[in-house]
């Protein structure tokens, strides 16, 4: 048992491991599948739909994370967490190549081309090193350089330049996704009943609504100009 991990719980017969923590990462997933289902409206648009689909695939693998990694791990076991991380890996990449396409235009052919290399090489790299050192460090190395170092330096750049809602949306909500790892990193736990990962899903959430509402809001670049 981690520190300040939820006790467990019983329905009937049903064992049921970290109940908070599971109940939490439900309340992201609900928020991940609506900031999906919810925008629809700018599916034609590829850097939006691409931020779409970041939503989805990051639901889906805390829908992962919450089933095998917390509720019931007992019963799939330790070695069943990496089909959490891959997901993982793979919902982020779509955030930085969504940044890269939003901010084709700002940054220029050549810059943009060379990112897309390093993007898809870091992707690469994580899939074999998740797979290497069997570690969620390196799930989180990878968010971290997906949102803070592209997602967030390339919507700066292009928020400066174009005011555009979706940019700073963007950048509020890494910036509340820092301080949802700050809390489970520094162990901010109120009880075992409410610990530091499930205020940190809580941020989580708060994360994924402020980026759902850059995306709700998403303008091309040419109706951005003539406002």
């Amino acid at each position: 048992m981690t520190p300040f991990q939820n006790p467990t719980i019983y329905i009937g017969d049903l064992r049921i491991d970290e109940p908070i923590t599971t109940l939490t990462d439900l309340l992201f997933i609900g928020v991940c599948f609506m900031a999906f289902f919810k925008t629809k409206h700018v599916a034609h648009e590829k850097a939006a739909n691409i931020y779409r689909w970041f939503f989805l695939l990051t639901g889906a693998s805390t829908l992962v994370a919450a089933i095998i990694g917390h509720a019931f791990l007992y019963h799939f076991g330790i070695e069943a967490k990496i089909y959490g991380w891959v997901t993982g890996i793979f919902g982020t990449c779509f955030a930085q190549f969504a940044a890269l396409y939003h901010t084709r235009k700002t940054i220029g052919e050549s810059v943009f081309k060379t990112l897309m290399v390093i993007c898809i090489l870091e992707v690469i790299t994580a899939l074999i090193c998740v797979f290497a050192f069997w570690s969620f460090v390196v799930v989180e190395v990878h968010s971290a350089f997906v949102l803070v170092l592209i997602v967030t330096v390339l919507e700066s750049i292009h928020y400066k330049k174009t005011n555009s809602p979706l940019s700073l949306s963007m950048i509020y909500g890494v910036g509340i996704a820092v301080i949802a790892v700050l809390c489970h990193v520094l162990k901010l736990a109120y009880s075992v009943w409410f610990n530091h990962a499930d205020l940190s899903h809580i941020f989580m959430a708060l994360s994924m609504c402020m980026m759902h509402r850059g995306v709700a809001q998403f303008k091309p670049e040419k109706e951005l100009e003539r406002g």
